[in-house]
């Protein structure tokens, strides 16, 4: 990279997910500065962030900070640090692919549910030789909430598998399911699906909208995918109506708390499964050729590439 457009850039390594990002920055940017702590009290030279969650107390110590960028699909764990001035640009990591990791992700978990594939590999090792009746897909409906990039992917794909699939979204967008749109939508898309799945940014709005309140309106028997982020499903709240009947079960990806606890109750539930938050990730080459660009682009004054609104979270 030419001198002028060599910012110096901080990575925290939080993960050995922000770690292959780094060892590729350093690859494919040799020249490029890069720090993983901030030297001294205060680091001027610092103009661009490059992480996956920004601790309260780093970014006062960057008084030249211009660009926060997120190594990851969401940019939550940048914008919930309670300091980050509001003039430092916030990015996040977007990727054709990782829409269809996604929906082979929660197609996988519907249909493991929908095929009854537990029961079957029940059968399997009990030598049991029992046919199932077929379910009609048709007749079933999956809501999606959150129809952005990746939520349109998987409603696509959902819909070549013979479902009904509707979308709720915050606001009104371009759709090609039968879209539900704000507050006041919101029950009714909630009333008709009998799978739901969250693919919600995790903002101040969608903290903990997920409640017993909300999940109460699912038809009875329901069963929820959660692939967003942890926070937006209050816990306790879901493995009460699981317990009760009123859900069939559910299959989370992600936590309020992460690595999950080993002494959660999500672990050992029967109708729960726990994955630890690997239902699709952007490939580490896109995500880094697009901080570089990005890099560019600042220098130059252009248009940053996949800039989140500060304002609504995304």
């Amino acid at each position: 990279m030419q001198s002028h457009l060599s910012p110096k850039v901080l990575m925290l390594l939080t993960s050995d997910f922000v770690k292959s990002r780094y060892e590729a920055l350093r690859s494919r940017a040799p020249d490029l500065r890069v720090i993983t702590e901030i030297e001294g009290a205060s680091d001027p030279d610092v103009t661009a962030l490059f992480a996956f969650k920004l601790p309260a107390g780093i970014a006062p110590r960057l008084p030249n900070l211009r660009l926060a960028a997120s190594v990851g699909a969401g940019a939550d764990g940048i914008l919930s640090a309670p300091d980050l001035p509001p003039h430092v640009k916030v990015t996040r990591a977007v990727e054709p692919g990782l829409g269809f990791s996604m929906a082979q992700f929660v197609t996988l978990q519907i249909l493991r549910h929908f095929r009854s594939l537990p029961l079957m590999e029940q059968q399997h090792a009990a030598s049991e030789w029992k046919r199932l009746a077929v379910p009609d897909a048709s007749q079933v409906t999956v809501g999606v909430m959150g129809l952005g990039s990746i939520g349109s992917v998987v409603a696509d794909s959902l819909v070549a598998l013979g479902f009904k699939v509707i979308a709720w979204t915050r606001t009104s967008r371009d759709a090609r399911v039968p879209l539900f749109v704000g507050e006041r939508q919101k029950d009714e898309f909630l009333a008709q699906s009998k799978y739901l799945v969250c693919l919600l940014p995790f903002t101040p709005e969608t903290k903990g909208s997920l409640d017993r309140a909300s999940l109460r309106k699912l038809p009875k028997g329901s069963f929820l995918v959660n692939v967003a982020r942890g926070g937006i499903v209050v816990e306790g709240d879901l493995l009460s109506l699981v317990n009760e009947g009123h859900l069939a079960g559910a299959a989370l990806d992600v936590f309020a708390t992460e690595p999950l606890p080993g002494d959660s109750p999500f672990w050992r539930h029967e109708h729960i499964l726990v994955t630890p938050h690997i239902a699709a990730q952007p490939t580490v080459g896109p995500v880094v050729n697009q901080f570089l660009e990005n890099l560019r682009r600042l220098a130059q004054g252009q248009p940053l590439l996949n800039e989140v609104d500060r304002s609504v979270g995304y």
